[in-house]
């Protein structure tokens, strides 16, 4: 890619840079939608909500983990504290800390 030396013209540089009718040439035909046309599966997937990390996770295992790193703005709690708060054994609460992030890094893989 060359570079304009100081002083030199580049008003043709212009053409290829966004207008307000398009880029760099404006549309001509308005796009029409065909109601009776085939859906097109990739198109709506694209449009689709992507699901969120949270939503695979047991509730357990999601309130564990909010709670722990101090998710949705709540302040962290350690699992001695979750332990007195849910009545949960220590161990149970170890589990679904431990599976609710190996379910996260699954969908970050």
């Amino acid at each position: 890619m060359t570079r304009a030396a100081p002083g030199a013209r580049t008003e043709g540089m212009s053409s290829y840079w966004p207008t307000e009718d398009g880029w760099p040439y404006a549309d001509t035909e308005r796009e029409v939608a065909d109601v009776d046309a085939e859906l097109d599966d990739d198109l709506l997937s694209l449009m689709a909500r992507p699901p969120h990390l949270f939503d695979d996770l047991d509730p357990l295992e999601r309130q564990v983990i909010d709670s722990r790193f101090g998710l949705e703005g709540r302040p962290v709690r350690s699992m001695k504290q979750l332990h007195a708060d849910l009545g949960v054994p220590r161990a149970d609460l170890r589990q679904a800390l431990g599976s609710g992030l190996a379910k996260l890094r699954n969908h970050l893989i």
